[in-house]
């Protein structure tokens, strides 16, 4: 009697899977997108990205400030919060200093991960850059609402592209007067320097935008005959140096830096131009300055 029963259990489940048209729902309720951007960092690895607390220049405190000052933030995000406290295994209770740095470096991982709706809004896809065996991988996948990860495709890359531009509001010298960096383009001439150290007339050759970090900051450069600017810390300068590097009272461009500050970066890009010629170099603000596409 119970091997009949137990074939007629066999026979019900197997009719039931095969007879259904759709896939059975997963158990339980979806999961939260920080839910599944840890899914798919487990499966596929943590994000390389342009770490706002290290790249150009490491910030003044370094993470462990950043942390204690972000940490009333990431609290508020009740949803993310928790989600981070329950994968890194942390105390619902008042965290240590410590603790609250290895909240803040999930945090900053969450954030380098962007998960897309698709169109049938039960997964979403997702295309970053990991690193593995001494080398940089594009991974591209989606991750449905339960959290299975499935890879499409690993190419190789390079390392992540970090913004080491100028900002959206720089004037650039042109022959025709300045004109805003946003605006230049391929073929426009540019003022620039060549071998003599002589200005020039010549073509741009290249453009160059980049995306920003959220928390980026930029270097803001005062000279003391009231020339200023505002660039990344890794930009180089004409002579070779970088923003990042330069201090006031420094030389830069025929005067002295009055004011060397690091402020936030409200704006979504950076942009940078390639002149032709043999030095790269071009006026930004009326600021002799390199190429980060040279």
């Amino acid at each position: 009697m119970w091997s009949d029963m137990r074939s007629a259990l066999v026979l019900l489940v197997l009719v039931a899977a095969c007879g259904s048209a759709a896939p059975v729902p997963a158990p339980g309720s979806p999961l939260t997108v920080p839910q599944l951007e840890f899914a798919v960092i487990d499966a596929v690895g943590k994000p390389v990205y342009c770490d706002p607390d290290f790249y150009p220049v490491a910030r003044e405190g370094g993470e462990q400030a950043s942390a204690i000052t972000r940490y009333p933030e990431i609290q508020a995000d009740s949803a993310t919060y928790a989600t981070i406290v329950a994968h890194e295994h942390l105390p619902s209770s008042d965290l240590t200093d410590a603790e609250k740095l290895t909240v803040y470096r999930a945090w900053k991982l969450l954030r380098a991960l962007v998960l897309t709706e698709t169109n049938s809004g039960a997964r979403y896809a997702f295309e970053y850059r990991v690193a593995a065996s001494a080398a940089y991988w594009m991974v591209k996948g989606t991750v449905d609402i339960a959290g299975a990860v499935k890879v499409a495709s690993r190419s190789a890359s390079g390392p992540p592209p970090c913004p080491i531009c100028l900002a959206d509001s720089t004037l650039i010298a042109t022959p025709d007067g300045p004109v805003r960096v946003t605006a230049i383009r391929v073929g426009m001439v540019v003022w620039t320097q060549d071998i003599s150290g002589r200005q020039v007339a010549a073509p741009v050759v290249e453009v160059g935008s980049m995306a920003v970090p959220s928390g980026h900051l930029m270097v803001h450069l005062v000279l003391a005959d009231g020339r200023s600017l505002l660039v990344s810390p890794g930009h180089p300068t004409a002579d070779g140096r970088t923003a990042g590097a330069l201090r006031a009272g420094d030389a830069l461009d025929g005067s002295r830096i009055k004011l060397w500050e690091l402020v936030p970066y409200g704006a979504g890009r950076t942009y940078d131009l390639l002149p032709a010629g043999a030095t790269g170099h071009y006026w930004a603000n009326g600021i002799l300055i390199g190429s980060t596409l040279a």
